[in-house]
């Protein structure tokens, strides 16, 4: 009987190594008495679920993207802004995604008041067809956006901002896609 409760603590730890477990470890507590009893102490940040070791969920600090993918616009200033939004799957696995439209993400241009006053969509038509796409692990997609000299002569003072927003939606997951991303353009406005 001790030999198939120690095949079975053998086969939680491998498995909690193919689960990506962290450096806490899988430990057994034994009693001594006339029969010995062994029971398996799970680490806090893993949870057995039918014969499987599996990552609990934690709750999100603030400032940490809640998406499955993270973001980043890159800005370049050229007659205009030249405004790259970079995508990149940081889960382990695939994501299969969903669009709605042509459109894979949007820029807008905010006021210091939070109000929309510019946005890249404003003036582009999109199909209507569904698009369904997987992104694999570590993918970075690029999303191109130009800002026009003619909105940027608009803009007095400080304290605007771009804010991006992706359009694919996790067609496997609950949790968005990925968070809006912003950048202030202080730098960039004289």
């Amino acid at each position: 009987m001790n030999k198939i409760m120690f095949l079975s603590v053998g086969a939680l730890v491998l498995t909690a190594c193919s689960q990506g477990a962290n450096d806490e470890s899988l430990t057994e507590v034994s009693t001594v008495g006339k029969e010995q009893e062994s029971v398996l102490v799970v680490p806090s940040n893993l949870k057995l679920r039918d014969g499987q070791l599996t990552p609990t969920q934690t709750a999100q600090e603030k400032g940490v993207q809640d998406g499955l993918f993270s973001g980043e616009l890159q800005v370049i200033a050229d007659n205009g802004l030249s405004v790259t939004l970079l995508i990149t799957n940081t889960q382990k696995y695939g994501v299969p995604i969903q669009y709605r439209s042509g459109k894979t993400a949007d820029l807008h241009l905010l006021a210091p008041d939070g109000n929309r006053i510019w946005a890249w969509s404003d003036d582009m038509m999109f199909t209507q067809a569904l698009r369904d796409v997987s992104i694999a692990s570590a993918e970075v997609i690029r999303v191109g956006f130009e800002v026009p000299e003619k909105v940027l002569q608009r803009l007095k003072g400080r304290g605007y901002s771009l804010v991006a927003s992706y359009a694919g939606r996790a067609t496997e997951s609950e949790r968005a896609a990925m968070s809006d991303v912003s950048l202030s353009l202080d730098p960039y406005i004289r």
